[in-house]
């Protein structure tokens, strides 16, 4: 495997927004975008955190595993991997009995995809360790069905949101403000797209939002948006 691209954001706050935000409970969550042309792609929790200071960074490897799963596709449910492996584009990770398998290198040049040989079915995806996380964590589910392939690609995308909903890494996520607002906060969120060698640098004022010069390379997201939209991309 050849040395990874890495990619960082430095978010700032100030004081006051760090005091309301760690008075009132709130997370921040990271999800991440990936390309693939199925309806049933769910977008996953992929970095969350209530450590909230004046100075935060999160920085991610482009590299991501193919992981396989026996966790249903169910809003608000964790996603664990029972078996993940790392995977290159131009990759195919060829699953076996029990989920397990080998990869090899075959496929599309510029993406991965997943290869069920076995007449059952499992859910599966990428995953990813973000910001010194140990284990890699589903970025997204979609489901394998037997004798099938699945073919996506991760895409330099984050997406970032403060919130009091309490979800772990992991957890299946589609429109966020309506399956849980009869008891939580939101912020919008703001979907940044980042580029090698260039960190992003952006901050967020409880009152007024995110701030990141409004350059082209970020953009707000309501927070009732269908995140399966905006984080599974078609080609």
């Amino acid at each position: 495997m050849l040395m990874s691209t890495t990619y960082k954001v430095d978010l700032s706050l100030a004081p006051a927004t760090v005091e309301a935000l760690v008075h009132g409970g709130y997370f921040l969550y990271a999800m991440f975008a990936v390309q693939m042309t199925n309806a049933a792609a769910r977008p996953t929790i992929g970095f969350a955190t209530q450590s909230i200071t004046a100075s935060m960074t999160i920085e991610w490897a482009a590299d991501v595993s193919a992981y396989t799963s026996s966790s249903p596709i169910v809003g608000g449910g964790i996603i664990r991997a029972g078996y993940e492996t790392f995977i290159d584009s131009g990759q195919t990770f060829i699953v076996t009995n029990g989920g397990v398998g080998e990869v090899k290198t075959e496929g599309s040049l510029s993406k991965i995809s997943i290869a069920n040989t076995t007449a059952g079915s499992f859910t599966s995806g990428f995953a990813r360790a973000v910001s010194g996380a140990g284990r890699p964590v589903p970025i997204y589910a979609v489901p394998l069905y037997g004798n099938q392939t699945n073919v996506a690609a991760p895409l330099p995308k984050v997406l970032l949101q403060f919130t009091t909903v309490d979800l772990r890494p992991g957890a299946l996520v589609e429109r966020l403000a309506l399956d849980f607002q009869a008891a939580a906060s939101f912020s919008p969120s703001l979907l940044i797209s980042v580029a090698e060698k260039e960190v992003r640098r952006l901050s967020y004022d409880i009152n007024l939002g995110w701030e990141w010069g409004a350059y082209s390379w970020a953009q707000i997201i309501p927070a009732n948006a269908d995140f399966a939209k905006v984080l599974i991309e078609p080609e």
